[in-house]
């Protein structure tokens, strides 16, 4: 007989099984590391720690597919977070929509739920409830989910985690268009402590791409974002990128008209895209781009932040070198002294690039996390909220306020 090989905590983590869309599709931890990017070291990642830490990460949404269940209620309470529920029985008329904008969203395969109704989840510190803390006021995250995602996926990307710790509110709207969520935040102020100067936008995926469009065309009602696995870039969408909604937008930066920053931390796995070394980008789907296109990108946030530009023959002229620093081989970007951080946590090196506005404040940040695919981690969820934590924005002059490092 056989001797029964021992399966390990890893393998039964990878094995859990999570709601990816709102169509019903379901599937394992297991094929974001493997199905998904066949060049995840995942033995490594086994090694080092990781699988353990996604798991815990995504324990809300693998306990129960559906998250208003009550032991993910109570996963929530036990960390010191109200969820509550809203809009779900609010239709979003894109009819009415089309006549009041002139925008027209269609969804011929049916694949677009969540853009059926006006709903929106809400995390909220219990003690934002409490007597005692009467007028307190709350940092808010709004978090943006991505492309035929349920909002309820983000339970499980670690930036409602980061929140508690924290004691900050998440907001979770279901359609990302920047006047839908402008509709949402003004609910969501009549309802919770919300302090109007630290109102913070994330997203990953098609998420991370309207978090770029949001913070190029809404500066004066963020204080920061971070958009997260999205091809960097002004967020310009004069024509819709794949099906789901998208409001045309010219690229132009409004911050560059207003005179203010719009401070801005971009976050990639090192897999996702194969965007690092930028020096060796072959462009995002089709193989025909060049290391051009992230340098433009990134150079309209610089340009934003009034940071020193970037060349692409600066970018180039890496390629090769043995004379430059770790962050700048592995990432392919030049970074001046100082503004460059090598971070090794839950068995992951993550190397992040700083740049420098021209008074000496990092307003633009891009980080790579090594071994990574197009999934969110712990890390992207701390390095993010540790980056909003520097910056507020004025509700009234609408000035971009620097609070210092976190």
């Amino acid at each position: 007989m056989a001797e029964r090989i021992p399966v390990t905590e890893e393998d039964f983590i990878l094995e859990r099984q999570f709601k990816m869309t709102d169509s019903g599709r379901i599937d394992r931890i297991l094929d974001l590391y493997t199905t998904f990017n066949d060049k995840v070291d995942l033995e490594a990642l086994k090694k080092g720690g990781f699988i353990r830490v996604v798991g815990e990460m995504m324990e809300p949404v693998t306990m129960n597919f559906d998250d208003h269940a009550p032991e993910v209620i109570a996963y929530w309470a036990k960390r010191g977070m109200v969820k509550e529920f809203h809009g779900e029985d609010v239709p979003m008329s894109w009819s009415e929509y089309e006549a009041k904008t002139g925008y027209r969203w269609e969804d011929p395969m049916g694949q677009g739920k969540q853009n059926l109704h006006k709903k929106w989840n809400s995390f909220v510190p219990v003690s934002a409830f409490a007597e005692e803390n009467k007028g307190r006021k709350y940092p808010v995250v709004i978090a943006l989910h991505g492309g035929f995602n349920p909002i309820s996926i983000i339970d499980g990307w670690g930036w409602v985690q980061e929140a508690a710790r924290r004691e900050w509110i998440v907001i979770v709207p279901s359609i990302e268009l920047d006047d839908i969520i402008v509709e949402i935040l003004e609910e969501a102020k009549k309802l919770y402590p919300i302090d109007e100067s630290r109102v913070y936008c994330m997203g990953f995926s098609y998420g991370g791409f309207m978090t770029n469009t949001i913070g190029n065309k809404r500066p004066e009602l963020f204080a920061a974002v971070a958009p997260c696995g999205a091809p960097i870039s002004d967020g310009r969408c004069d024509k819709a990128i794949g099906p789901e909604p998208q409001l045309p937008f010219d690229g132009v930066p409004r911050a560059i008209a207003m005179n203010t920053y719009m401070p801005v931390i971009n976050i990639y796995g090192q897999l996702d895209g194969f965007r690092f070394p930028f020096y060796n980008f072959k462009g995002y789907f089709s193989g025909a781009g060049s290391a051009k296109e992230l340098v433009d990108g990134l150079n309209c946030w610089l340009q934003v932040n009034q940071a020193k530009e970037i060349s692409l023959e600066e970018v180039m002229a890496l390629k090769g070198r043995t004379d430059i620093s770790e962050i700048e081989r592995e990432m392919g970007v030049p970074v001046a002294e100082g503004c460059g951080e090598t971070i090794v946590r839950d068995g992951i090196k993550s190397y992040i690039a700083g740049f420098r506005s021209e008074d000496g404040i990092v307003r633009t940040k891009l980080m790579c996390e090594m071994n990574m695919p197009h999934w969110s981690t712990p890390e992207l969820a701390r390095q993010a909220f540790d980056f909003f934590a520097q910056f507020a924005r004025d509700p009234e002059t609408k000035e971009s306020l620097y609070l210092g490092r976190s």
